[in-house]
């Protein structure tokens, strides 16, 4: 008993040891909030919406916090917990009517004339993150400007494959970042190779159902979404004067690539050979999901019998023309396609070549009421197992997450934020907003099993030979189902 009395006093003299209090006026909260450093964002409090500064952006960088004290104009609120710093992400000085206001865990509190709280600095000052996909250039500013308000040094890779080259280091027992930057397709490797840490005890936002699926495997969750990319369809404006309003089917596109067909122009164009744009039709044709309940993959059903035969259909009456990425943008680009399906992530790009182009989300099949559903490939922040700064790591995962560099980062590339409020911000500068919102609750997340690979990589060859001609649909399905048998164990 003497023992452990000992080794709890020696716990808590080390706390108060290392300790600081810290005080902070109304006018010394102001300056902060107006640094050069800080970038002012938008949140939202019961339905209003305010302007301000995080605390984690403002306030010195804090491993804990167990006391906070908010002094107002005619009282004091103590809030005295060993986590308080957890909240801070999400907190907020905002200004109103002319007096600064703070909002710290979903309270506002009026008239602030001093912060008080004390806790232990950061020790942790260095980390590396890694960079993939659009969009490195706007991520690196915002690290560096969180690296620069605490002075603290970021190192930021671009790694054009993440996944693979982590496993590798891991794998060699070589030096590994602290937080990679990852798509949700590669979680299952990335776990089993324990490269990464799952990240349940962090406290996050309120973030989209489909991003925490994307990122959540055996019931935990591995990585904090950060936006999503989705499928939409891009048409030549000046090839397709009046195209449809609203709700659409594939009848009308059909009757619109007939309208439109002749030696000097394609129809219709994506890459068909990809089980990327497969499964918005095997949704259509009436398949529920792309995994079923025991986590596996069924090639030859009815629903995807029914949607390559549809797509063969298309190819056999000249209306679609299969083509990889590239082809397909360049021929987009000189305005010889009508429609094309891509991803969101080309409207910025399309935008910058002054195309006259239009956005339409995806068709509904006629026949069965189900619209296409658009492949949601989200992206995310992991924290790798081996990481040596841990709680600094978390401190800039909390800062990614946060409303601020989400609307500041997503829609000048079409991103879609992994939080919902950040889309309900009034007056966000979002090109085709409402297309790409919808969605959000339509589509269908590209899974963080490592089985989804192996159909995409299998479909892709056998695909090819189905629209070529050199294999049936059905020799098509029974042979991509021998080869997942084969690979997963189904």
């Amino acid at each position: 008993m003497n023992k452990l009395c000992l080794k709890l006093f020696f716990l808590i003299f080390s706390v108060f040891l290392y300790a600081e209090n810290f005080t902070f006026t109304s006018r010394a909260l102001s300056d902060l909030t107006q640094s050069r450093t800080v970038d002012q964002s938008s949140v939202s409090h019961e339905s209003r919406w305010y302007r301000g500064a995080s605390l984690l952006e403002i306030f010195p960088l804090m491993e804990d916090v167990y006391r906070f004290e908010i002094v107002t104009e005619g009282e004091s609120f103590i809030q005295e917990e060993d986590d308080l710093a957890e909240y801070w992400a999400e907190s907020y000085l905002v200004e109103e009517r002319g007096n600064l206001s703070l909002i710290f865990k979903d309270e506002l509190y009026r008239d602030i004339n001093e912060i008080r709280f004390s806790g232990t600095r950061m020790e942790s000052r260095s980390l590396e993150v890694w960079l993939s996909w659009e969009g490195i250039r706007e991520l690196k500013a915002e690290i560096n400007r969180f690296a620069r308000h605490h002075n603290l040094e970021i190192k930021t890779v671009e790694v054009p494959n993440p996944e693979s080259k982590l496993i590798s280091i891991v794998r060699a027992r070589g030096e590994v970042p602290d937080l990679v930057m990852l798509q949700s397709s590669g979680v299952e490797n990335l776990v089993l190779s324990r490269s990464v840490q799952n990240i349940d005890y962090i406290e996050l936002p309120d973030l989209i159902d489909s991003g925490l699926k994307a990122f959540t495997l055996n019931g935990k969750l591995w990585g904090v979404p950060f936006y999503f990319d989705t499928q939409v369809m891009f048409f030549n404006k000046r090839l397709i004067t009046r195209p449809p309003v609203g709700v659409w089917t594939l009848e009308e596109m059909e009757s619109i690539a007939r309208s439109i067909n002749n030696r000097n122009t394609y129809p219709l164009v994506w890459n068909a050979y990809s089980s990327n744009w497969l499964i918005p039709f095997q949704m259509a044709f009436g398949k529920d999901s792309l995994l079923d309940s025991r986590e596996k993959i069924t090639v030859n059903d009815t629903p995807t019998e029914k949607a390559l035969e549809y797509l063969i259909n298309l190819q056999s009456e000249g209306l679609l023309t299969p083509m990889e990425r590239d082809a397909m943008d360049a021929l987009f680009i000189a305005g010889k396609v009508g429609m094309i399906m891509s991803g969101s992530y080309s409207i910025p790009y399309y935008e910058s070549l002054g195309l006259d182009f239009g956005v339409l989300p995806f068709p509904m099949n006629q026949e069965t009421g189900r619209n296409l559903a658009p492949l949601l490939d989200f992206k995310a922040f992991c924290m790798t197992r081996q990481t040596r700064a841990p709680l600094l790591a978390r401190r800039l995962l909390q800062y990614l997450a946060a409303p601020g560099v989400q609307q500041r980062f997503c829609p000048p590339l079409a991103k879609l934020p992994a939080r919902r409020d950040v889309l309900g911000i009034p007056g966000l500068p979002y090109g085709y907003l409402n297309i790409l919102e919808e969605t959000v609750d339509t589509g269908e997340v590209t899974p963080p099993q490592h089985i989804y690979s192996i159909y995409k990589n299998n479909m892709w060859k056998l695909l090819r030979f189905a629209l070529s001609g050199k294999m049936t649909v059905q020799e098509t399905l029974e042979q991509g189902q021998t080869l997942m048998d084969n690979t997963t164990g189904n």
